[in-house]
């Protein structure tokens, strides 16, 4: 296989299972993620602009906590409040977060991005379906572990009736693809 048929099938490798259903702006962060992992082409000037308001960088301390060090504007109209320095895990229950930091593991060991499916919920119960996407962004060693972050509504958030969210519940995990380790030996050892 040669030439445009070999290219088509290097891409398709490297798409996540389901990856065409996503959000548009979703996806569009989704080429950018994989651009600076260096895995995949920059995405075109622009094209992903229009979600720069829905992006949030959260910091993955050394003791577990995850606070979030930045939060756009239309996520301060849905969350109701800037959430800077909430911690992250706080929205999560204790079950989905230990599925979240296997997805965020997933998406540090590949160097690429990774997308949680959720419900976000209010605190009276109504609901709005969203795509977070977490990339691990290269930043000096003193920043800590960074990751910039995408809140992406699917439609629907004139039901949330003005109220914010207060809790996301997974719905399903995309983590990139798994990469074989590098420099592995074949070791015998005679006893």
């Amino acid at each position: 296989m040669t030439g445009p048929a070999l290219e088509l099938t290097k891409r398709s490798v490297r798409l996540m299972l389901g990856e065409e259903t996503f959000h548009p702006d979703t996806r569009a962060l989704l080429a950018y993620g994989r651009a600076l992992a260096g895995v995949g082409e920059a995405p075109k000037k622009g094209g992903a602009d229009q979600v720069l308001e829905r992006l949030f960088v959260v910091e993955r301390m050394k003791d577990g906590r995850m606070p979030i060090r930045t939060f756009g504007q239309d996520l301060v109209k849905v969350f109701g409040r800037d959430m800077r320095e909430h911690d992250f895990q706080r929205f999560f229950l204790e079950p989905d977060l230990r599925l979240v930091n296997a997805l965020i593991d997933s998406c540090v060991a590949a160097g690429e991005p990774a997308i949680a499916r959720v419900t976000a919920e209010t605190a009276c119960g109504k609901q709005v379906g969203a795509e977070i996407l977490l990339t691990p962004l290269k930043v000096d060693a003193q920043l800590g572990n960074r990751f910039l972050g995408l809140f992406q509504a699917l439609g629907g958030e004139q039901f949330l009736g003005g109220r914010h969210i207060q809790r996301l519940r997974l719905g399903s995990l995309h983590p990139p693809q798994a990469k074989t380790p590098k420099g592995l030996r074949l070791a015998v050892v005679n006893d």
